[in-house]
């Protein structure tokens, strides 16, 4: 069998395939070679990416994009955040947690957050008639912030290598994920400070894609959220090839929804802020696309790729396709009614209104409504599961 080699940290071939070697009826039927040495160019030019940008995506399964975003939303949106919070920017002394995430107040369109990113994103799916019109189509201010500690501050970061770090996985709190699925097709970092080395960016694992492809190849009932989905990433700490982000800030990482990737620790001891949406499409992939089905998106190519195929014509998913609430919502939204009693107390002490608090959860139920189509809060919820109602450690 043909397997993706990706280079090592010192360039030398290596794998962190889990299933190298076994034998499994689904894997093997027929399993031509043919592995994406480089990208297809579309029917269409792309209209943002240039050719090394397509390149670079297809092996490393994400792209940096410098000044992604615009600032203004940096400068509108961070002071509320202290305020939300209730912790002092400038006295770490407040900053009680070291890991932090917060849910929406306000949120804009894609196409006007991040312009020049969007135009790289609508390139990777093929196509902005590929996107949802609805779902992960708008951006907002649940920030992920990564504060680090004192005593953080004071370790050796080269004593902790990114393969001993818990907590790699692929975004999806929220459906059952099969090979050709792509509620995630992309997860997007922005980020709204800079990012040094050391500094908390968030780890990339390169080479762990392919045995989560493997896996989901083999297993074509599917991988369910929090009880299944833990066993697609176990081969991250046997990994060679990691990235942790660096960047300015208005900088965007755009990553493939499949490639592992985990928080690192923030060893400077500063508040690092991120936001992370995501990009969901209409329709599953198609990874045996015939000359009426149009092109293959990049999307579907870093899949291909990292099964070593030129299509996939037998896969079909063996059970129905489930979707469900974000189970990881619960904890952020139960925030909510402090932190819009903070924003109503600073407005007070700054002899302003109520209404010049720019939050979705003081906009009417019609706002509400729409707010929740948008994020999925409409769905059902997965009473197997329940909801995620702590915030996780870093």
């Amino acid at each position: 069998m043909s397997h993706f080699q990706p280079l090592g940290i010192n360039g030398n071939a290596k794998s962190c395939n889990p299933i190298d070697g076994e034998t499994n009826s689904h894997k093997t039927t027929s399993r031509k070679s043919g592995k994406l040495e480089k990208s297809i160019a579309p029917s269409r030019p792309y209209k943002s990416l240039t050719e090394e940008e397509a390149e670079h995506f297809l092996v490393h399964g994400w792209l940096k994009v410098e000044g992604g975003f615009e600032r203004q939303y940096i400068d509108e949106w961070l002071p509320d955040f202290w305020i939300r919070t209730g912790y002092d920017e400038h006295d770490k002394t407040t900053w009680k947690e070291e890991y932090l995430h917060v849910t929406h107040h306000r949120q804009v369109r894609n196409e006007d957050f991040c312009p020049k990113a969007w135009a790289k994103v609508i390139d990777l799916c093929g196509g902005e008639d590929r996107i949802h019109e609805t779902r992960e189509r708008w951006v907002g201010d649940n920030f992920i912030v990564n504060f680090g500690s004192e005593a953080r501050s004071k370790e050796d970061p080269t004593s902790r290598p990114p393969q001993t770090k818990a907590g790699f996985h692929y975004d999806n709190d929220w459906y059952r994920t099969f090979l050709d699925s792509s509620s995630t097709a992309m997860t997007i970092v922005h980020c709204f400070t800079d990012i040094p080395k050391d500094g908390g960016g968030t780890w990339l694992c390169e080479d762990g894609m392919q045995g989560i492809c493997e896996k989901l190849y083999t297993r074509p009932e599917g991988f369910d959220p929090v009880v299944d989905t833990p066993v697609l990433c176990e081969h991250t700490k046997d990994c060679h090839v990691f990235k942790a982000i660096e960047a300015k800030a208005g900088d965007t990482f755009i990553m493939h929804g499949l490639l592992p990737h985990t928080n690192s620790f923030n060893y400077k001891h500063y508040a690092r802020v991120i936001t992370n949406p995501h990009v969901t499409l209409k329709e599953p992939y198609n990874l045996d696309r015939g000359p009426k089905d149009g092109d293959y998106s990049l999307l579907e190519q870093v899949i291909l790729r990292a099964l070593g195929r030129p299509s996939i014509p037998e896969y079909h998913s063996t059970r129905p396709r489930m979707f469900w609430y974000p189970r990881n919502s619960a904890f952020k939204l139960n925030r909510v009614d402090d932190e819009l009693a903070r924003l109503k107390a600073d407005r007070k002490d700054k002899g302003l209104p109520e209404s010049s608090i720019d939050s979705v959860h003081l906009q009417g139920e019609e706002a509400m409504r729409a707010f929740n189509l948008r994020n999925g809060y409409d769905l059902p919820r997965n009473v197997e599961l329940g909801l995620e109602l702590e915030q996780h450690a870093a």
